[in-house]
């Protein structure tokens, strides 16, 4: 379960990164056409830059920083991992935690843009369907390993000014969101925040590209 979930995050963050070059398609576009139209891009665009990217893993992280922070609302996931800790922090922590947070998870799951062999093909986005919010959408969908059983991934958005931004990822039940918060609570409540801020900041999730991750 813990490899399933590992590999349905990397993808799913690299389909959510290929959001941030379709600036051509309008904030009205339904979120489904949205991961849809765009899922090819980042895959393309990793692909055709593999070789100098594994040689050069600032410039893969500067690649990885690039595509997800356009299209991921790192603001609202890092207020609701954070949960209580969020509203006792000072406006100083909050910003410093977001920025750690993104280079966290940038740096967990940069490799698998080079380690991975993965394409579009391995995203099957189910028809959207609109709830009772039309500010909030889940776009189901289906993450296809090269081998092994395929892993059910939900985008969890919602719609701004500049259009769909996700903040969530749910995979097979599990939301990152609540997993971090589960994971960062027991953290801050023995060392606190700035604690925290700092490991991530210089750190990256454990087993973030498991050395399977091609065979599962």
């Amino acid at each position: 379960m813990r490899s399933k979930l590992l590999i349905g995050l990397v993808l799913s963050f690299l389909s959510l990164g290929a959001m941030a070059d379709a600036a051509a398609i309008a904030a009205s576009t339904p979120p489904d056409q949205v991961v849809q139209q765009t899922a090819k891009d980042v895959f393309d665009q990793v692909s055709a830059k593999k070789a100098d990217l594994e040689k050069n893993p600032q410039d893969l992280y500067d690649l990885v920083g690039n595509i997800l922070l356009p299209r991921f609302d790192f603001a609202l996931a890092s207020q609701l991992v954070l949960g209580q800790n969020w509203r006792t922090a000072t406006p100083e922590q909050r910003k410093a935690f977001q920025d750690a947070f993104f280079k966290y998870l940038t740096r967990s799951y940069a490799d698998a843009l080079v380690k991975g062999n993965y394409s579009e093909r391995n995203i099957q986005v189910e028809p959207y369907r609109p709830g009772s919010d039309p500010d909030r959408a889940t776009v189901r969908t289906k993450v296809l390993p090269n081998s092994g059983q395929p892993v059910e991934v939900d985008y969890v958005l919602r719609k701004e000014d500049s259009g769909w931004k996700a903040f969530d990822v749910v995979i097979e039940g599990i939301s990152y969101v609540h997993n971090y918060h589960d994971q960062f609570a027991p953290e801050v409540q023995k060392d606190g925040l700035d604690a925290l801020i700092k490991r991530l900041s210089t750190s990256k999730a454990p087993n973030a590209v498991p050395a399977a991750a091609t065979k599962h």
